[in-house]
């Protein structure tokens, strides 16, 4: 069962979360006391993050999913003063999960096999925007999965504008009660209005979460059921602009994880024909895409693209009109 029938636990049970969290500060890891800590507690990532900006502490939800899973560890001063704001909402004695992160990490750049997956920042360049909006949502849930398929179809009118968008992912849970799928929308040029997402299938349309300022927009996509461990799901959503959309001269998916096969492809007006359309790729951290292919795009307008056993980055089309 997923869900709770709203009572506490029992007394046993009670014993056993506070043993539990004994011998996890005790002997740690940090993130492994964390999650102790909030079990004990009861309160939900929603509930601490509130909890922490009515004391004027400003955190995201992505960020206190990464402490509690492990991805990350604070370090910077004003991190370390979020956990010791933690340990007195929690109830936990004075510096006992502080104690725990030991000296900081040597900084600099990402290395490849590092752990962990690359920053939102590593993939789309650093932005107030995406920051703001991936503050009400917990997009560490993409990680809860196997990312088996990702089909993406971008059509154009011949205007060289966008209409639609189709996204067609498959995935499989690596834990029990994985429910939720957050979608990222990147903006096509600044201030440009995040667009409407509609789900299709295998989904419904949870928080929401927009920068009209920026344009990006993060969305959580419910599943119709929380999935057990090593199950599959499938599910569809689509965007529409929801204002004039300009033209445009490229179509691109950025992962943060692996996904076993990406199939992407751009459907142009065959009255409105690019020049030349070619594959690009980019690593996180680098500067700019990477030429992969020039691309033939057929007479009826389409150009795909097929990626077997990605990386975290990026994959998509680059086209020139003229």
């Amino acid at each position: 069962m997923s869900g709770t029938n709203g009572s506490r636990p029992s007394t046993p049970a009670r014993a056993r979360s506070a043993a539990a969290l004994e011998q996890a500060l005790r002997h740690g890891p940090f993130d492994r006391a964390l999650r102790a800590a909030l079990e004990r507690s009861e309160l939900s990532l929603e509930s601490l993050q509130r909890r922490l900006r009515a004391e004027g502490y400003s955190i995201s939800l992505a960020a206190l999913s990464y402490w509690q899973r492990g991805l990350r560890r604070p370090e910077r001063p004003e991190s370390l003063r979020v956990v010791m704001a933690v340990e007195g909402i929690l109830e936990l004695p004075r510096a006992s999960l502080v104690a725990l992160l030991g000296p900081p990490r040597p900084r600099g750049r990402r290395s490849p096999g590092s752990g962990g997956p690359p920053e939102f920042s590593e993939l789309l360049g650093p932005s107030t925007g995406l920051a703001r909006v991936l503050d009400g949502v917990d997009a560490a849930v993409n990680l809860n999965f196997q990312h088996l398929g990702l089909q993406g179809d971008l059509f154009l009118s011949e205007d060289r504008s966008w209409y639609l968008e189709r996204v067609r992912r498959v995935v499989t849970a690596r834990l029990d009660r994985a429910d939720r799928f957050v979608a990222i929308h990147v903006p096509d040029v600044a201030g440009q209005s995040p667009p409407v997402l509609r789900p299709i299938s295998g989904c419904r349309l949870g928080r929401v979460q927009a920068d009209p300022e920026s344009g990006y927009q993060a969305a959580e996509l419910v599943f119709d059921h929380a999935l057990a461990s090593g199950h599959p799901h499938v599910f569809e959503y689509e965007y529409i602009p929801s204002g004039p959309a300009a033209g445009i001269d490229r179509y691109q998916h950025a992962s943060r994880h692996p996904v076993r096969q990406i199939a992407l492809r751009t459907h142009f007006d065959p009255r409105s024909l690019p020049a030349r359309c070619r594959h690009v790729t980019q690593r996180p951290g680098t500067a700019a895409p990477r030429h992969v292919a020039d691309l033939p795009v057929s007479a009826s307008g389409t150009a795909n693209i097929v990626v077997l056993d990605s990386v975290p980055g990026l994959e998509g089309f680059r086209w020139e009109w003229d």
